[in-house]
This record gives structure tokens, sequence and C-alpha cells, in this order.
């Protein structure tokens, strides 16, 4: 009678092992098989469309230049942290925005994060947070950059820190800079993702 009672038990530690195993595969987040721009935009919708866009969202416009052949419009008047108000973003706070375009059509979306207050170590922080956010998204990430040297003119001391993922001719970075100048008040610091179309429009 041992023999039963020994597959019963076996029987049973299977399907424990598989419900375990089903319960870990559900529980672990599925990654995008896509990059796609921030605020529901889509690649290469018109600059027409984008500009009713931002305006329906009562943004502002406050600069339109011309970057390296591509049309860049900096867009400013998003909600800002408010610990007070639990609906509000959390820190950093989103400064501006920068949307490019080539031949009329959205190639790139620059976010800028700024938080006045903030230390190295709270970026460093939060660039690790956002970081693990898009591994878990996009998998492991590609380092671009990180190193602190000299300005070219001496004054002041920049540091670079930068990853980048990249998905079917779609990539996205995340950059923290910073510039100290040799008075300790003269410090920027600023946190930036730049969603970018690698394949510009036809």
């Amino acid at each position: 009678m041992k023999l039963p009672i020994l597959a019963f038990i076996t029987c049973l530690l299977a399907v424990q092992q598989s419900q375990l195993a089903a319960k870990n595969e559900k529980a672990a987040p599925a990654q995008e098989s896509e990059i796609k721009p921030p605020f529901n935009l889509m690649w290469n919708e018109s600059s027409e469309r984008l500009e009713a866009k931002i305006k329906a969202a009562k943004l502002g416009i406050i600069e339109r230049r011309l970057v390296e052949g591509r049309d860049a419009l900096t867009v400013t008047g998003f909600r800002k942290p408010d610990a007070k108000d639990p609906k509000a973003p959390k820190p950093p706070e989103l400064k501006r925005v920068i949307f490019y375009s080539s031949e009329q059509q959205l190639v790139e979306v620059e976010l800028q994060y700024e938080q006045e207050g903030w230390t190295e170590e709270d970026y460093g922080k939060c660039l690790g947070e956002k970081r693990r956010l898009l591994e878990r998204l996009y998998g492991p990430s590609q380092q671009l950059v990180r190193n602190t040297a000299p300005t070219p003119d001496g004054q002041a001391t920049q540091t670079l820190v930068g990853y980048k993922w990249n998905k079917n001719n779609v990539a996205v970075e995340i950059i923290y800079f910073a510039a100290a100048a040799r008075e300790p008040d003269q410090i920027y610091r600023t946190l930036s993702l730049h969603y970018k179309l690698q394949t510009a429009p036809k």
C-alpha cells in the first residue's frame, strides 16, 4: 500500500509547484514590445495635430527653434508637485517638455525634470527609481555615460550619467546632468527622459 501513497504525495507536490510557478509568472510584469512616446502621442504625428493637443491641454509654447534641422517646441505649464494634494504629481517637477519634429512629424520627446532644494543624492535616488521602472518595461539598459569632468572653460565641473533602451528602432534614454561652478551656491541639476524615433520619416 505504500506505493500508491507515495505516488499520491509526488503528484500533490507537482501540482503545488505548478501552481506556484503560475503565480510567479502572473506576478511578473510583462515587458512592453515597443517604446511609445509619452502623453498618448504617436510617432510621426503631424505638427498640426501635436500643437492642437498642446493647446487642448492648456499648456504654453514658450519657444520655437531649429535644432539640427528639426523643429523644436518647448512647452511649459505642467502641474506641479504639491504635498497637500494627493492627486498632484510626485517630485521632481516636470519643468518643461521639448517636442522635436522632422518634416512636420514627431520624432522625439524630451522631458526635463527639476526640483528646487534637491541634492545630488536626491537626483541619484530618483534616477535609480526611474531606471528600475524602465528596466521592468523594456529590459536591461545600456550605459551611455558616467563621468565628471571640468567644463571646456574650466569655470565649472559637470557630471553626466545616462542609460539607454532600444526596441524596434525606438530608444528611450534617461540622463542626469549637473554643472557646479566654483561657488557652491551656483549649481544646476536636471534629470531628463528622451524618447527617440531612430528612423526619421521618409
